[in-house]
């Protein structure tokens, strides 16, 4: 029994002499890592490094990857501003397009006026440079709240590598350039309340910023901004700074409201109630779903920003100033919260403008471990350090993979050829070649089924493929099923004969 005990004894020495020296050499591993970042943050410009990083991110993207996903909705409008003079009153081709404001595509026409037409360059710089001005705005934060420079540019390699910012990098939709734009009017906000005072030109520019918000998608999202600066503001019983509050959403709400009453025609309440979800056309996940998917799609950064948010609780102090986490922490979840428990559901980019403040809180996050618990900062750096290199090879790919990146390029590329050979006004019906169309040159219209039935030709048509073989049959003298296009041939050219 002693010789039994004895050896059991030996096996926990051994068992626990091996954990010992384990943890050691994770520790070692790990501010091995802390110590190489930091080298590479002190020693090169932070701004060289953050335009670097987002130039290799999005370069090659702005020019090989093809329109995708619902990116052909605001070229289009760009387009027909362009060249039908719709600006004011956004139209999609020949089809009145209302449902909200529609600045990133005045944005894109006002770049692409001079050239006479959109290209693709012009339509996806504006958001890459939004990635870029993003990134500034979350190391210029966390400076201002003195985090180190390694610590600053950690959050936002945390943005960069944020897969739902991978995935909107240059993705021609409103979401990031709003929530990059609302996160600006924290910016504005928290440096003159870090002052001591947030004046009233500050409060005026936060207004406008707030307008240039709201002209991207409609007064909602403002309120990431309203609830959680309010809140802050009543919370902390700062009184002197409601009537600054007040006027920066007077500023905000005019252009909003001028907007609305110029464009509006009996029956737009309908369009607007539909798309701010006030009455749903479609229901979307639940907030259980659409949590965990937010979660997975904000990974690295919500990881992080918990780590932080045990590490600040835990210790009790920290050498942020005071009130910056709890006025972040309202910026960033009040809202959130609200969207998350929103009737019909919600998306993981409608809490695009939360991932900003994770990002922060990230980088708070290794000022705080760095040094004292290293091997809690390097699973993370890690992890994001993997995702970066992912974003990396995807973006550097789109040159060599021209059929995975530019289908759309391509199927537009051989409607304009066809074209060619019978000149016409190209007909579709709904959202058809959403992202194909923009690239094709000449009049597009939109129609129904009833409509394309009395169309004269020559004309041409982009149908599903349904819809097209009715019409063909209908029609069979004149009408014709040229090719078809889309990924997986979905649609059908048709040639209508005069």
């Amino acid at each position: 029994m002693a010789g039994a005990a004895l050896i059991t004894t030996s096996t926990r020495y051994q068992h626990a002499v091996s954990m010992t020296a384990l943890a050691a050499t994770m520790r070692t591993m790990s501010l091995r890592l802390i110590e190489a970042w930091n080298a590479l943050a002190t020693r090169c410009n932070p701004y060289a490094l953050i335009a670097l990083a987002c130039a290799v991110l999005t370069g090659p993207l702005i020019f090989f990857r093809g329109y995708n996903s619902d990116e052909g909705l605001a070229v289009s409008i760009a387009r027909t501003a362009i060249e039908d003079g719709d600006w004011l009153v956004p139209h999609v081709f020949n089809m009145r397009w209302v449902e909200r404001p529609t600045l990133l595509s005045w944005i894109i026409a006002a770049i692409s006026a001079p050239f006479g037409h959109v290209s693709q360059i012009a339509a996806r710089l504006p958001v890459a440079l939004f990635v870029l001005f993003g990134c500034v705005l979350i190391y210029l934060l966390l400076r201002r709240v003195a985090a180190s420079v390694p610590a600053a540019l950690f959050g936002a390699a945390l943005f960069l590598a944020c897969p739902l910012v991978i995935r909107s990098s240059v993705l021609v939709t409103a979401d990031l350039p709003l929530a990059v734009t609302l996160f600006y009017a924290f910016y504005l906000w928290w440096c003159g309340n870090q002052g001591g005072s947030v004046g009233v030109a500050r409060w005026l520019a936060i207004g406008v910023v707030l307008a240039a918000a709201g002209l991207f998608k409609g007064p909602q999202p403002i309120a990431y901004f309203a609830l959680g600066v309010g809140f802050y503001i009543l919370g902390s019983r700062s009184w002197r700074q409601i009537p600054g509050l007040i006027l920066a959403g007077v500023i905000c709400i005019i252009p909003l409201a001028c907007w609305y009453a110029a464009i509006y025609t009996p029956g737009d309440e309908g369009n607007w109630a539909a798309f701010m979800r006030v009455r749903p056309v479609a229901i979307l996940p639940g907030p259980i779903v659409a949590g965990l998917r937010t979660l997975s799609e904000t990974f690295p950064a919500a990881l992080a920003a918990a780590a932080f948010f045990v590490g600040h609780v835990l210790r009790g102090r920290s050498h942020v100033r005071p009130g910056f986490v709890a006025a972040l922490s309202c910026y960033a979840f009040i809202a959130a919260i609200v969207v998350l428990f929103w009737p019909g559901g919600s998306l993981p980019r409608y809490f695009l403008p939360t991932v900003l403040p994770l990002c922060v809180f990230g980088g708070l996050g290794y000022d705080l471990f760095s040094d004292k618990r290293p091997q809690i900062v390097a699973p993370i750096m890690v992890i994001t350090a993997a995702l970066l290199l992912y974003a990396t090879v995807y973006a550097l790919a789109s040159p060599f993979l021209p059929l995975r990146y530019r289908q759309a390029w391509f199927d537009a590329e051989r409607i304009t050829a066809a074209m060619q050979t019978a000149p016409g006004p190209l007909y579709r019906i709904g959202d058809t070649g959403l992202n194909v169309l923009p690239y094709v040159p000449g009049k597009i219209l939109i129609a129904t089924p009833d409509e394309l039935a009395n169309v004269e030709g020559p004309a041409w048509m982009l149908l599903p493929s349904g819809e097209a073989a009715t019409l063909a049959a209908r029609r069979p003298d004149k009408l014709h099923v040229v090719m078809p296009l889309g990924d997986v041939e979905q649609w059908r050219l048709l040639r209508l004969d005069r």
